[in-house]
């Protein structure tokens, strides 16, 4: 037997269809939808002379929920977008405007340049009169973004005489053409082995091929050897140890199935930069947060934790890919 019906019903002189479907549930349930209609879902045992009772009895909230439900929907206002110039302290700016269903003028200033959303009905004069009002504001901040982005370090191509840490110590870029794809350290040089000398996707390979071979051959072994400090709070050995490209932390540890993951990068980092990363994520085996007791319990494992963190952050901009 269909325990779904479609009926209808007349509701103040309005006849009006719906579905009604009957479930294992133990209310009446009753929705309104663009998609849907009228639908109604009810206990298997519920009786419909009171669910049609109902429905005359809540009439007009129901004739209102489903005209609701018919009425075309509003498509989206447009934003209308313009590229204007404006002159600043005796400099030429060129910014994005955009008017939109917004209430006050907003100005934002990033990696796009000056953007201001402004509302449909705003005048030109006006906008332009709000910038001139936060024209210190302006200057300043395109001066801090052009200043980040000329310091942003240039993306690798890993050609011959560029620099490469490892370990901590800056290495030289060599690239031979070769019968097989693979990297070596050789005294002060990162050797890269390539049919392709001139391939720059498969230099980067390459490198990932050998930060993470030399990640597993080292990191677990200087793990072992702090473990030491972390055994005398109970601290279990990882069951396992990972080993991933990631470029928005370090490490992470999930103390729950016993796994720590480290980024294949940190083997770039000085030695003792990687003991702080360890000793961090095995203080994540007492306190899963970054509360005042897990740095403190950090700062009992490795007490010069900071002066390494410092370190870090000064190398990662050159070691992180952007």
């Amino acid at each position: 037997m269909p325990n779904k019906f479609t009926r209808e019903i007349t509701i103040l002189g309005e006849r009006v269809d719906y579905t009604l479907e009957y479930k294992n549930i133990k209310n009446v349930n009753i929705h309104c939808t663009p998609a849907k209609g009228l639908y109604i879902s009810a206990p298997y045992y519920a009786d419909l002379e009171k669910i049609d009772s109902y429905l005359q009895d809540n009439g007009a909230r129901i004739l209102e929920a489903v005209h609701r439900a018919k009425a075309p929907m509003k498509a989206p206002p447009k934003i209308r977008t313009e590229r204007r110039e404006i002159t600043i302290s005796g400099r030429n700016i060129v910014y994005e405007l955009n008017y939109k269903n917004v209430k006050r003028l907003t100005l934002s200033i990033g990696e796009k340049g000056v953007r201001i959303s402004a509302p449909t009905f705003a005048k030109l004069a006006d906008i332009e009169d709000f910038m001139l009002k936060n024209s210190d504001f302006i200057t300043k901040s395109i001066d801090k973004h052009e200043k980040l982005e000329k310091d942003k370090p240039k993306l690798k191509t890993f050609s011959s005489g560029e620099s490469f840490y490892f370990l901590g110590e800056r290495k030289t870029i060599r690239v031979e053409e070769a019968s097989k794809n693979y990297a070596e350290i050789n005294g002060g040089e990162l050797c890269i082995y390539t049919k392709e000398p001139e391939n720059t996707a498969l230099k980067s390979v390459i490198i990932d091929s050998f930060l993470k071979l030399q990640s597993e051959m080292r990191i677990p072994l200087m793990c072992r050897a702090l473990y030491p400090r972390f055994r005398a709070k109970g601290i279990k050995y990882p069951k396992e140890f990972r080993f991933r490209k990631m470029i928005s932390c370090w490490g992470n540890c999930r103390p729950e199935r016993s796994i720590v993951t480290f980024s294949t990068y940190l083997i770039q980092l000085p030695e003792k930069c990687v003991e702080q990363v360890i000793c961090h994520e095995f203080t994540h085996f007492l306190h899963a947060d970054h509360s005042k007791a897990f740095y403190a319990q950090l700062a009992e494992f490795m007490p010069d934790y900071k002066e390494c963190e410092k370190i870090i952050k000064q190398m990662q901009r050159e070691i992180m890919p952007r």
